[in-house]
């Protein structure tokens, strides 16, 4: 299963994380992974001061974390890749789960 963790404080974007493989199907064919791989690092392409983030990208982990205050492009991006990833959640939920902190 992925999990995804998005974490905000008084309405500010703290950190996302989004870990594991989905299962749906063997490696390679995974749509429910790819689905998610692409709408995580599309977005993180998107944003407009990635210098802004400590950011990791490995195999079955994504780590998003800010150090600074963030433009409000850079929020916008973020909590669309939060509503992307909850609408493959819905179609997918034995594969995605995401869970939201203030």
């Amino acid at each position: 299963m992925i999990k995804v963790t998005f974490v905000s404080q008084k309405e500010a974007f703290v950190s996302l994380t989004v870990e594991g493989h989905a299962q749906y199907a063997k490696k390679g064919e995974d749509l429910v992974c790819a689905g998610v791989s692409a709408v995580s690092i599309g977005g993180l392409n998107a944003l407009e001061n990635p210098d802004a983030f400590d950011i990791e990208v490995t195999d079955a982990l994504i780590t998003v974390k800010a150090r600074t205050s963030i433009s409000n492009h850079d929020a916008i991006v973020l909590h669309t890749i939060l509503e992307q990833l909850e609408s493959i959640e819905e179609s997918y939920p034995a594969y995605v789960k995401v869970s939201k902190s203030n």
